[in-house]
């Protein structure tokens, strides 16, 4: 899923220089990525300004976007955008010129009708998953429908990183029985093209409970947050935790590499971040449930935010960990050996930090916003 290439050392003793953003689409101002110059004592410290971006709210529909549900960047650097609410894949150059367009809405072979994530398998072809259209769909780069990989109606695999040419890492949830009781249980795995992991290497059970959809939602699915590297398999996990500071790391077989913890010092939410979260997760169910009118997706936010509320690979297996409670997006960066390798920031972008999803390429770093204010737009970070 991301690819890798840019070298970020843990301790810098000279200015490295900025780095160039260019994008097309949008109105923004050009932009550069600093990083400031740092003492032998001090780690990596970058700051990303303003940046251009892909997207209109009206014009051209090649880039007027309703829902981007998921990104990858493909080999040749080019940028795949799934649009859950246009049912397609559209491909535009690192620049930001739109490309190509696979797939469209309807219900015949190769048609689309809630695709939700992408899969970005090595031999490059592009796998899409859509429990209304079946399952995971593969298609070619140059749009031709494959077929289908896997029927899936229910229980869908969400956020796939491809790790080999037959396998993933991603979050899926299943439903147990036990007694009368029954209960929903999250799992990270590694999952070949199956239903079911050949390795777990995070599990959690609670009741499921139709009165309380919304708060189990919020607790299995919005606050574990993970990553994997697509090169090595490593596996990178952050279970909720309101307190603690704490990623859990494994190799590919499940054995663990150790944990990344730091101190944390809560920050308590205000009123009006309790309530954004609220009718972003009612709005979010409720637009999913098919009118299910017996579920309640009424919720209770925990009153501090997550110390960490994002997992993202960075270049040259670098892991970003995003920090919650901050005003704009800011990230600690942790090496391949699990030390601290600095931190990045992004102050000119707007909206709650823990909305922002991130995709890094070999050599620029696509960014947008799950529940922007306005319109959803990808900000390009190109690194010369």
């Amino acid at each position: 899923m991301f690819q890798k290439g840019v070298v970020l050392k843990p301790l810098l003793t000279v200015t490295l220089g900025s780095l160039v953003l260019v994008a097309c689409g949008g109105s923004d101002h050009e932009a550069a990525l600093e990083i400031t110059e740092t003492t032998e004592a001090q780690t990596m410290s970058i700051i990303l300004e303003k940046v251009d971006s892909i997207g209109v709210e009206t014009g051209d529909p090649m880039y007027v976007f309703g829902a981007i549900t998921d990104v990858e960047i493909l080999s040749d650097g080019n940028i795949m955008v799934l649009d859950g609410s246009y049912a397609n894949i559209r491909i535009f150059s690192p620049e930001g010129q739109h490309l190509s367009t696979i797939g469209s809405r309807g219900e015949g072979p190769g048609e689309l009708s809630h695709p939700q994530s992408l899969f970005n398998w090595h031999d490059g072809t592009v796998g899409v998953i859509d429990p209304n259209s079946g399952g995971v769909q593969r298609f070619s780069r140059e749009g031709e429908w494959i077929g289908l990989d896997l029927a899936i109606s229910h229980n869908i695999p969400a956020d796939p990183i491809v790790i080999s040419d037959s396998e993933f890492v991603c979050f899926k949830a299943r439903f147990d029985m036990e007694g009368e009781t029954v209960y929903e249980v999250a799992t990270i795995g590694l999952f070949p093209i199956s239903l079911d992991p050949r390795i777990s290497y995070w599990e959690k059970t609670l009741p499921w409970e139709p009165s309380n959809m919304g708060n189990l939602t919020l607790e299995l699915f919005l606050t574990n947050y993970w990553t994997a590297d697509p090169e090595t398999g490593r596996v990178f996990i952050c279970p909720f935790n309101e307190d603690e500071y704490r990623i859990q790391c494994f190799n590919p077989d499940g054995t663990s590499i150790g944990t990344i913890s730091r101190e944390h010092v809560p920050v308590v939410k205000t009123a009006e971040d309790i309530q954004e979260e609220k009718d972003f997760i009612v709005f979010t169910l409720g637009g999913n449930s098919d009118n299910n009118h017996g579920f309640n997706y009424d919720c209770d936010p925990w009153p501090n935010h997550l110390p960490v509320t994002g997992l993202f690979m960075g270049p040259r297996g670098n892991l970003w960990a995003r920090r919650g409670g901050t005003e704009i997006p800011t990230f600690d960066i942790w090496d391949e050996d699990l030390e601290m390798a600095g931190t990045a920031s992004i102050p000119s972008i707007s909206g709650s930090g823990a909305n922002w999803r991130m995709t890094f390429g070999s050599d620029f770093i696509v960014t947008w916003n799950e529940n922007p204010d306005n319109f959803q737009k990808l900000y390009i970070l190109k690194i010369r």
